[in-house]
């Protein structure tokens, strides 16, 4: 008997392994990509097809993709990759009957899916479809890292100055951790002038377990407005507004706990504020480059629109903006449970 079940485990730990290897793809510009069917079909994602969209979900998950944009929502909460993804015509379905397009299909036909990029599967898809892919590890100090300071005033206003804003917001946002249980760390408690190296190095001095640093946005467009969160940008892929480089910085490692990280931030900010969800985003930020923990830097909105600067000024939205950082952060820590 306890010979069969140790056959069993093999033979099924053996699927397993092989389920998880889809069908290779190339995407435009001769980058190596996956077939998202045949993930789907791993993950027990059934596809939908709507007009101008795809979308694949199950209980308490959905993931949707707006071809040809840049662009997916995964849980309603906006995603940008960091390749586009792109229309593919998939292999036959491994189980014997799939639901496409709202019907029942034979294994033996195949059905238009998407492609999504390596790189893309390793940082981002697979960290939200699946949280436990992605390193666990303890989080009890957490560095909190307010944007600017001193001479660097950061982004201007009508009536406010972008290192006052994320400094309340930040010290407000260590008071609710604290109270939670957990070692907080400021990079800056006052207004004082950091550089963007030193506020890493702070990291690492503290050996904190995450780092979030906080920022308020600016445009030349006064009307645009809303909250973006950044990963840091993986090593073989383009930053959400740059092109391709293969950069590799130290906290590249931990692309898909980054990524994580941001999407809890980002969602828990865009349900406490109803802000415009501009969404997870990937850049090469000085201060997420050299971090020896997870990170992410969060936009909580634009000082440039009126009606978001006299937001950020009350009192109890700088309670929101940080009670929603705070449940970001707790988010993130409850799905790396095993």
């Amino acid at each position: 008997m306890v010979l069969k079940k140790i056959l069993l485990f093999l033979m099924l730990s053996s699927s397993l392994a092989l389920s998880a290897v889809p069908s290779s793809v190339t995407l435009p510009g001769k980058v190596p990509g996956y077939d998202f069917g045949d993930i789907a079909q791993d993950f027990g994602l059934r596809m939908h097809r709507r007009s101008g969209e795809i979308e694949f979900r199950r209980k308490n998950t959905s993931l949707k993709f707006f071809l040809p944009k840049k662009e997916i929502s995964f849980n309603g909460i906006k995603v940008i990759p960091g390749y586009a993804p792109v229309s593919c015509t998939s292999r036959p379905a491994k189980s014997q009957y799939s639901l496409v397009l709202g019907r029942w299909v034979k294994s033996s036909e195949a059905f238009p899916a998407v492609a999504v990029s390596r790189s893309d599967w390793k940082s981002t898809f697979r960290p939200l479809l699946d949280p436990h892919s992605v390193p666990g590890h303890k989080i009890a100090r957490i560095t909190l890292d307010a944007g600017h300071g001193g001479s660097d005033t950061g982004a201007l206003g009508k009536r406010s100055k972008e290192k006052v804003l994320t400094l309340k917001i930040t010290q407000r946002t260590a008071a609710i951790l604290r109270s939670c249980g957990y070692k907080v760390y400021l990079t800056r408690s006052s207004d004082k002038e950091i550089s963007l190296k030193k506020r890493s190095q702070l990291q690492r001095q503290h050996k904190s377990d995450l780092f979030v640093s906080i920022h308020i946005n600016a445009a030349a467009n006064r009307s645009v407005s809303g909250i973006e969160t950044f990963a840091l940008t993986s090593a073989d892929a383009p930053s959400s507004m740059g092109k391709a480089e293969k950069i590799s910085n130290p906290a590249n490692v931990r692309d898909g706990n980054n990524v994580l990280l941001a999407y809890h931030l980002q969602k828990a900010l865009i349900g406490r504020t109803k802000a415009v969800d501009r969404g997870v985003k990937r850049a090469r930020f000085a201060v997420l480059k050299d971090i020896s923990a997870p990170g992410a830097l969060v936009e909580v909105g634009f000082i440039s629109n009126a009606a978001e600067e006299a937001k950020l000024n009350q009192k109890d939205y700088v309670e929101k903006l940080a009670r929603a950082i705070a449940e970001g952060i707790i988010a993130y820590h409850r799905s790396l449970k095993r």
